[in-house]
């Protein structure tokens, strides 16, 4: 028990303890998904199966005692083992109908052949409450004479509570409302006693269906809700227990939306806050753009809070140039220019060893432009042995198409060589006549060289993703709003 509690508060403390915390990051399921899994699992598990071939009644020690309430039924009017007592059915021909009568048909001869369903449909009715509404279809046949169809709703409702960093559901009453029962008769017949049976039944089962469904149904609808909402509302990223270089999901907080389960949630990186630019707390993001047509469930990144993630994975790089290669050779040719010059420092700088080197110190950064994305990488071009001042190097920074993809539950970036441009920082004025050629060699250069190393150590520390059960994001799909990266997850 106390290794129990002590696993518990360790895991409350993770967020503190392990690094740093990124949020609000936005992971939405839609309505529409929600109600198909609900219905998948009502299927799977037949939760209308224990209602079929059961006789509806008190009398009967095999049937279900919806009835043994109804006056003179028990006492009076069952003499046979299925309730029927002959000697009225004249009455009811005749027109001579007592009331007692109703109770006696109902408890002689209803009987539950099959049930079809339910069907789920969802109503949002605050930002912490949602009714679910079973549709169930039951088959019945009265005396083996009337063959019917009806259709009875059952509703439970399920609350959202907030309890520190996670979401408990709560499930209201589940009941089945009176009048709002449907009944349609699958051989239909002009006979008086057929019509005088279906006006009787269906004022019988109103009151009795209830019970019935209430007893049978919502036992196994809740447990099976419950254990759905709760696999959907606790995300995680395996391992469970993490060490100091996992990543780590926690919903913060959760809420019903006209389209979907919105839930805020926290990543937990191994990136310690000094590594990141400071940004202002409290913060508000901008307005979440809608959830995409035909998607089951979507994440998404506020574009600030991505960059921060993506510093985070991010260490410096470094690519030393190839002499033998003709065009780097260029390369280091020219930056030699500057090198060469009179003067103490830079004769000394000239011994130094034949070459160049790219570094990169910065993360690169995602910009939006509409529907596109545009990735930034900033860096160096220097020669070894010099300091990383732009006296002692050309600064160069490189514009290119962002390609997204997320695959084995990662989300990866990368540069797209073929629409990549270059442009210099501050250089000295000795490369004023040759920065055209300048930047032509370093655009070559990073294409050919840098893009392909670079890319390789992306994909190998891309960001892990959530595992969220019915969900999977390996074939997701990017979009972009003004302000966010939107993973989205199609029907």
């Amino acid at each position: 028990m106390l290794l129990f509690w002590t696993l518990l508060i360790c895991w409350g403390l993770l967020p503190q303890a392990q690094g740093k915390t990124h949020s609000p990051l936005l992971l939405r399921v839609s309505q529409s998904q929600l109600e198909a899994d609900i219905s998948d699992l009502f299927s799977e598990h037949e939760i209308l199966n224990h209602v079929i071939r059961m006789p509806v009644g008190g009398a009967s020690s095999e049937s279900v005692s919806v009835l043994d309430d109804l006056p003179f039924v028990r006492e009076h009017l069952v003499k046979k083992r299925r309730g029927l007592d002959l000697s009225v059915v004249g009455d009811l021909l005749s027109g001579e109908t007592v009331p007692e009568l109703r109770e006696l048909l109902e408890t002689g001869g209803l009987v539950i052949e099959d049930a079809k369903g339910p069907e789920v449909t969802l109503q949002i009715l605050s930002d912490s409450l949602l009714q679910v509404t079973l549709r169930c279809k039951l088959y019945l046949s009265l005396l083996e004479i009337v063959w019917l169809r009806v259709i009875k709703n059952i509703r439970i409702g399920v609350r959202l509570e907030q309890i520190g960093n996670k979401t408990q559901v709560a499930l209201e009453e589940c009941h089945t409302p009176p009048g709002s029962l449907s009944i349609e008769i699958l051989k239909p017949t002009d006979s008086l006693l057929v019509n005088k049976l279906l006006k009787l039944v269906a004022g019988t089962l109103d009151k009795s269906l209830p019970f019935l469904l209430q007893k049978i149904v919502c036992p196994v609808a809740t447990s099976l809700l419950n254990s759905l909402l709760e696999d959907l509302l606790h995300i995680t990223v395996p391992p469970i227990i993490s060490g100091p270089d996992d990543f780590q999901y926690y919903v913060t907080n959760t809420e019903f939306t006209e389209e979907a389960i919105l839930m805020r949630v926290q990543l937990v990186t191994p990136c310690h806050p000094g590594q990141l630019a400071p940004r202002p707390e409290h913060v508000i993001p901008p307005p979440l753009p809608g959830l995409a047509q035909d998607s089951m469930a979507d994440m998404a990144f506020w574009l600030e809070v991505y960059n921060d993630i993506l510093s985070c994975l991010y260490s410096s790089q470094e690519v030393h140039l190839d002499l033998q290669d003709s065009t780097e050779a260029d390369l280091w040719q020219l930056l030699s220019l500057r090198m060469l010059q009179p003067g103490p420092e830079a004769s000394n700088q000239s011994r130094g060893t034949l070459g160049l080197v790219i570094r990169t110190p910065d993360p690169p950064i995602v910009h939006l432009d509409g529907h596109r994305a545009m990735v930034i990488q900033r860096g160096l071009l220097m020669l070894p042995g010099t300091n990383n001042t732009s006296s002692d190097a050309v600064t160069w920074q490189l514009l290119s198409k962002a390609v997204f993809s997320s695959r084995n539950q990662k989300l990866k970036l990368q540069f797209t060589p073929h629409s990549t441009m270059v442009t210099l920082g501050p250089y000295h004025a000795i490369f004023k006549k040759q920065e055209e050629r300048l930047k032509a060699l370093l655009l070559e250069f990073l294409k050919r060289r840098f893009l392909p190393h670079h890319n390789k150590w992306l994909r190998e520390h891309s960001l892990p993703l959530p595992n969220i059960k019915g969900i999977s994001f390996s074939q997701a799909q990017m979009d972009f709003s003004q302000d966010y990266i939107l993973l989205i997850v199609p029907a």
